[in-house]
């Protein structure tokens, strides 16, 4: 469970996503949105999961950052129907648009959790972070089918908070 803020701009965001995460990351995120409503009590089709977890936490403070999640699922639906050539949307996002409608209080959009190892927090910066995450635990699996490798997986070391 996890929200990979690899960009600021959502399209962006999805693109840099590895194709495991590009599949594995819409249910995850739409399950996070249900826990989140379930939490606020709204009624949806998924039962709630690891209800206190970080990025769960995020997505239920505000409704912005709700709508974030919402807009980068939609992001990596397109992607995954871009790179592994689906005429169809992923199976979880007929559950997001029963869901996407609610709504609840909203302070803004906030500072994103950074749910990983502390050795690749960046304070204050969750790109900085996820991009150190992804270079320095991913990468293993990683790979970018109909996409180049993001520019900056190889552009230095790993920034590490200080």
């Amino acid at each position: 469970m996890n929200i990979f803020v690899l960009d600021k701009d959502i399209k962006l965001c999805a693109q840099y996503h590895c194709d495991q995460h590009v599949v594995k990351m819409i249910l995850e995120s739409v399950q996070m949105l249900c826990t989140a409503l379930n939490k606020k009590g709204f009624v949806t089709p998924y039962r709630s999961t690891h209800a206190k977890h970080p990025c769960v936490l995020w997505v239920e403070h505000s409704y912005s950052n709700f709508i974030w999640l919402t807009e980068l699922t939609r992001a990596l639906n397109a992607e995954y129907r871009f790179r592994f050539n689906k005429t169809g949307d992923h199976k979880s996002m007929s559950v997001l648009q029963e869901v996407e409608a609610m709504q609840f209080e909203d302070s803004g959009l906030t500072e994103f959790a950074q749910a990983m190892p502390n050795e690749y927090k960046v304070r204050g910066n969750a790109v900085d972070a996820y991009r150190n995450f992804y270079r320095g635990d991913k990468l293993r699996f990683a790979k970018w089918t109909k996409r180049s490798m993001p520019y900056w997986i190889n552009t230095g070391s790993i920034e590490l908070q200080g």
